[in-house]
């Protein structure tokens, strides 16, 4: 049996990798920098390091969104499930720039409240491929995984600074309804996949051009719960309560 199974053709899907960089390069800078920072003694690697690397991570990843935008045709990844086109490399591009900008700021803010930088250097570069990711999703369940990988990172960045109250405070009310959105968010794409048999964005556009929405009560109340999962996400109206005490409490840089 073993034979037979070993003499069978393995197909795997092919991805152009180089059109993932702008997701592989934060991704796998902040694993390698969590790595080294575990196994080299912090006298040994001073705190000004993971703000040099984090800023050359994110300077690595712009310049691979300046050459990707060269291309004339989109990059899909995993069956068309990841796309990234020209929004989703703008996106990028705006993301890596912000981080790329802060990355500076990080050490003296970190020596000020007694944090390793480091720490706040990994999470903010798993943000960054988060909202890469969640910027050319074009499947509801990548959509998901991007959203919350940022949305786990930022939970931890926003109550980072543990001698100010409010920091505290801005993480937990931050975490508490990003969990409750997510329910939403989870139960909005169950229902959407029973309604319309797919989490594929372009299959759902294409199934509500052929149906009349109105008449089917799971399409509508999946749409619905989406709405409010990613409203509380953004801080829309009128979801947007608990966005000025997390902004007030959140440390500067993040």
């Amino acid at each position: 049996m073993g034979t037979v199974l070993a003499q069978l053709p393995v197909r795997t899907p092919s991805v152009d990798w180089t059109g993932l960089l702008p997701v592989l390069l934060p991704a796998a800078g902040a694993l390698v920098l969590l790595m080294v920072r575990s196994l080299v003694p912090s006298r040994l690697m001073p705190e000004m390091v993971d703000a040099v690397w984090t800023f050359a991570v994110a300077v690595a990843g712009l310049v691979s969104v300046v050459v990707l935008w060269q291309r004339d045709a989109d990059i899909e990844a995993f069956g068309g499930q990841l796309v990234m086109d020209r929004i989703a490399l703008f996106v990028a591009a705006v993301v890596l720039g912000s981080v790329a900008l802060a990355a500076p700021t990080l050490p003296r803010y970190c020596r000020r409240v007694e944090v390793a930088s480091a720490e706040l250097c990994v999470l903010a570069l798993l943000a960054a491929a988060g909202a890469v990711v969640m910027a050319g999703a074009a499947d509801l369940i990548v959509l998901f995984l991007g959203l919350e990988t940022m949305s786990i990172a930022a939970y931890v960045m926003a109550a980072l600074n543990l001698r100010r109250l409010e920091s505290l405070e801005a993480g937990l009310k931050y975490f508490v309804l990003g969990a409750f959105s997510t329910a939403f968010l989870l139960f909005g794409i169950a229902l959407v996949y029973g309604a319309t048999g797919t989490t594929n964005l372009d299959g759902i556009a294409s199934y509500l051009d052929t149906y009349v929405v109105l008449r089917d009560g799971m399409l509508l109340a999946g749409l619905a719960m989406l709405l409010v999962g990613l409203g509380f996400k953004v801080a829309a109206a009128p979801f947007h309560a608990w966005a000025p005490d997390t902004y007030v409490g959140a440390p500067t840089p993040v």
